[in-house]
């Protein structure tokens, strides 16, 4: 049993409510009043445990300058630099297998599934950007489905129709493939040459079809990736597989929203749905043009994105039996209500790579996870609804040390350089700022005992852990998806920046905004499954970030 002594008397005495009596929290969600008091009260609480922005401090530099509480181009932070002393290096094999999966198998999660694990990191990758310079990123600092719409109005038009013709106003382009709707094929066939392909130093944007010649790839480009995806993917040559990958390659606003067939399936339920909305805008408003149907359609299908975050991701997440809800009116008159700006520390506690399979069940197969990287033929072969369906069979891993995938262990020591590079402080500095207390002894982070040999023969004493292994030797509590301080930063920072959306302002968050129909649609919209199943020709499909486990058979 792990040593709970430092955990803090408040802190245990409100997990322990809100994780027990399930009959009385029923009660209290079926009493709408009781609802909205809870609700704004546990999201309030959420959000206050740390210091509201604007915060003294960016990755800019190591003091507060006018620059440096302007300029977003850099990460705000939590804290300020602090150098870490006696650190293990990260090119000592003992450090990797800090992260390497302990034995021959993993650890599965108890309640995840990949839908689960897959909607994280496309939604993360929406507002997560790094620049090549660590220290910046080209985000919006917005939840603003970025990974749909592009970051830019250039990237936004490419992407567009176009066009005052009656059924196609306000609409994103498509291609039609087996039968349904996806986002157009980014590459033009023709110029898919393949000595050019098999060229590491070839710049890929000169095979985009000429319309999509202004959509950035910066971080994770097609050609950065093109030999390692290719490696160790099957007996054809480079250039051939390397042409396989390019042909389904889709054009969307997001330069990671092509990384596996469930994140390019998360994209492709939110265009459909786009599209969807649209039509239904159109119809109902008659003198509309084509840009007030875009852009309603885009303020409502963003605004569907925060209520899943909230009503389905953060309810995921949390081991509470009260489910909160999505009321905009709860930052309304809230001390925390401030303009958004992603601190550094939140970009770097979402690499949850431990939870990631070596295999994806998608339909009756089972890949390779490498084999599926950038190679969207698994989504257009089974269609969309078959694979969010197959990611929602499939247990993800658990989050926490001694679970990664060997593929993944270089990118587990990537985040710990990037932290060291941005010299973020001590997991303990962490839990102090977010109103825990200070851990003194090892015993006080997990009970696992060979995690407790390994951190004190990395670290010596538990001050000297880093941010980023602190987060992950925790042990997760019985229903929660992640770890204690994992879990309560991502509520911080998920709440502080999704409640204070520009969307969701009191003046803003009305039908002049969103039409009539807009605001039906944004209050009968819970779950992804929701979504879905709007956009679906045939039967409604039942899909889940949270793992049920299938009935026994009997003989």
């Amino acid at each position: 049993m792990r040593d709970r002594t430092r955990d803090g008397f408040w802190n245990r005495a409100e997990a322990y409510g809100l994780s027990h009596f399930p009959r009385f929290w029923r009660v209290v969600m079926a009493i709408p009043p009781w609802r909205r008091f809870c609700n704004k009260c546990t999201i309030s609480r959420a959000a206050e445990r740390a210091p509201s922005r604007p915060y003294p401090f960016s990755t800019l530099e190591d003091y507060t300058s006018w620059r440096s509480l302007t300029d977003r181009t850099w990460f705000s932070r939590h804290l300020p630099r602090k150098d870490l002393s006696s650190l293990p290096s990260l090119k000592s094999k003992s450090m990797e297998a800090l992260f390497k999966v302990r034995g021959e198998c993993p650890v599965l999660s108890e309640d995840s599934t990949v839908l689960f694990m897959s909607f994280a990191q496309w939604f993360a990758d929406g507002f997560l950007l790094t620049a090549e310079d660590r220290r910046k990123t080209f985000t919006s600092h917005q939840i603003d489905l970025s990974p749909v719409y592009g970051l830019c109005r250039s990237e936004t038009n490419a992407l567009r129709v176009k066009s005052e013709a009656r059924g196609r106003k306000g609409r994103l382009k498509t291609e039609t493939i087996n039968g349904e709707f996806y986002a157009p094929r980014l590459f033009d066939e023709t110029k898919l040459v393949l000595e050019d392909l098999a060229n590491p130093d070839f710049d890929e944007r000169r095979a985009f079809k000429a319309e999509f010649a202004s959509l950035r790839r910066k971080l994770t480009s097609f050609s950065r990736n093109r030999q390692r995806l290719i490696t160790e993917l099957g007996p054809k040559p480079a250039s051939e597989r390397a042409a396989e990958l390019a042909k389904t390659t889709f054009a969307f606003g997001g330069e990671r929203a092509n990384i596996t067939p469930f994140t390019a399936a998360l994209n492709t339920l939110f265009l459909r749905e786009h599209n969807r909305l649209a039509g239904m805008l159109e119809a109902a408003n008659e003198g509309w043009d084509d840009e007030r149907v875009f852009q309603t359609a885009r303020n409502i299908n963003i605004v569907l994105l925060i209520k899943i975050v909230v009503e389905e991701y953060i309810n995921h997440i949390s081991p509470y039996h009260f489910q909160l809800s999505a009321d905009p009116s709860v930052s309304w008159r809230a001390d925390w209500n401030r303009p958004n700006w992603i601190p550094l520390e939140f970009n770097l506690l979402y690499r949850w790579h431990s939870m990631t399979p070596d295999r994806f069940k998608i339909g009756n197969q089972t890949v390779n996870v490498k084999g599926t990287l950038q190679d969207n033929s698994y989504l257009t072969k089974r269609g969309l609804a078959e694979t969010l369906v197959s990611a929602s069979h499939q247990q993800s891993w658990r989050l926490g040390l001694f679970n990664t995938a060997d593929d993944l262990l270089p990118v587990e020591l990537f985040g710990i350089e990037q932290s060291r590079e941005n010299h973020i402080g001590s997991y303990n500095d962490y839990r102090e700022a977010f109103k825990y207390p200070r851990v003194t002894r090892f015993e006080q982070i997990t009970d696992d005992q060979e995690k407790i040999d390994a951190l004190r023969s990395f670290y010596g004493d538990v001050d000297n852990i880093e941010f980023i292994v602190g987060l992950f030797a925790e042990d997760i509590a019985p229903r929660a998806a992640l770890p204690p301080l994992t879990g309560r930063m991502v509520a911080f920072d998920a709440f502080s920046h999704a409640f204070t959306n520009p969307l969701l302002s009191e003046q803003v968050f009305n039908e002049r905004t969103f039409s009539k129909e807009g605001m039906e649609t944004i209050h009968a919209t819970h779950t992804l499954e929701d979504i879905l199943n709007r956009n679906l020709a045939g039967a409604p499909v039942a899909i889940s970030m949270t793992y049920r486990q299938p009935p026994a058979v009997t003989v």
